[in-house]
């Protein structure tokens, strides 16, 4: 058709775009995409720097991939610095971090580069506390639907967990403050920390925060308090934790259900008994009989056996499979498979094997 046919204005169209806002559009994407196939390879050979011969030429490369600015690139150089136990680029590590905290977002969103290069710089035993300082003090709030998120959490646990190696002057005041920070699991890593360290200035902190509590949306996070708790404190603690097993939210009492099996205290097994045959949560009844057999004692094994006797059907089932963790001693193994044969309920001799 003609220029005025049915073509003509299509025609016309295509030639105004044409050296217009489209075409600068179409070259734009087209520039977008060619730099995310050029940093998706150069991703790629950075990976594979961990995996290179030693020798000047991966240095060089990984030297190259810390210096990058982009946060993937520079984590997977300092990976591959940890895999070559290259100690003498600390420096390289140190300086790249720095930069990775200007305008983070852009340069190194979810804080991948910083947490690889603080795990590189602990893993190679560097000292600078003054740079793990910083990556605790570090918040990163990024856009998501709806709002934003702190990324930087892993980031604080990680230079904690740092810290905790160098032996820092100030860890229970640092690690005190961690377990109020606003990120759950930053508070639950910090109690797990303070559990390994021990001492009674942790007892006193721990005792502290599971005091507090937490608010329903981290009720979970309430088991590494108690669990860190036991850890340091032994059965000094276990009526405090123990009270929580009648607490009103049940991921609450079922997290300090198990915190006490975990901790295999020969205290805890009276409280995870205490009124067991009245429970009317089979959830909770089941996180109890699972509890009691972590404990791995002759006398928890025994108690499961009575309440395998004893016990309602799915009781029965509960004890069948926690008393599995008793299956290399012949003499329970034994008792439990009489058990099971003597009830003749369907599903225990499945539960067993």
């Amino acid at each position: 058709m003609g220029e005025g046919g049915e073509y003509g204005g299509l025609g016309r169209l295509c030639k105004s775009l044409a050296g217009g806002p489209w075409a600068r559009w179409e070259l734009r994407q087209d520039a977008f995409m060619a730099t995310g196939r050029r940093l998706e390879d150069q991703l790629r050979a950075a990976e594979a720097l961990r995996q290179g011969p030693p020798g000047p030429a991966t240095n060089a490369g990984i030297v190259a991939a810390l210096g990058h600015g982009h946060g993937l690139l520079v984590a997977a150089g300092a990976k591959a610095a940890t895999a070559h136990r290259l100690d003498d680029l600390a420096p390289a590590l140190l300086a790249a971090l720095d930069r990775l905290y200007r305008d983070p977002v852009k340069h190194d969103p979810q804080c991948q580069g910083k947490l690889a290069l603080v795990a590189a710089l602990d893993d190679l035993g560097c000292a600078e506390s003054a740079a793990l300082l910083r990556a605790i003090g570090h918040v990163q709030h990024e856009p998501v639907w709806g709002g934003q998120v702190d990324s930087a959490g892993p980031l604080r646990i990680r230079a904690a967990q740092a810290l905790v190696r160098l032996g820092h002057h100030g860890l229970y005041r640092i690690l005190g403050d961690l377990l109020v920070d606003p990120l759950p699991t930053v508070r639950g890593a910090a109690a797990q920390l303070l559990g390994a360290i021990g001492g009674e200035r942790a007892v006193l902190q721990l005792r502290l925060r599971l005091a507090v509590g937490e608010k329903a949306e981290a009720a979970d996070v309430m088991a590494d308090h108690a669990a860190a708790l036991l850890a340091c404190d032994g059965a000094g603690s276990v009526a405090m934790v123990a009270a929580l097993l009648d607490h009103d939210d049940r991921v609450v009492a079922g997290g300090a259900a198990l915190a006490l099996g975990g901790s295999r205290l020969p205290e805890a097994l009276l409280p995870l008994l205490d009124g067991i045959d009245r429970m009317r949560d089979s959830q909770l009844v089941r996180l109890r009989i699972d509890a009691i057999g972590m404990l791995r004692s002759e006398a928890a094994a025994a108690a499961l056996l009575e309440l395998l006797t004893e016990g309602t059907g799915e009781m029965a089932t509960a004890c069948v499979r926690a008393l599995r963790l008793y299956r290399d001693r012949a003499a329970i193994a034994e008792r439990v498979e009489a058990l099971i044969r003597e009830r003749g309920q369907s599903g225990l001799a499945d539960a067993w094997r």
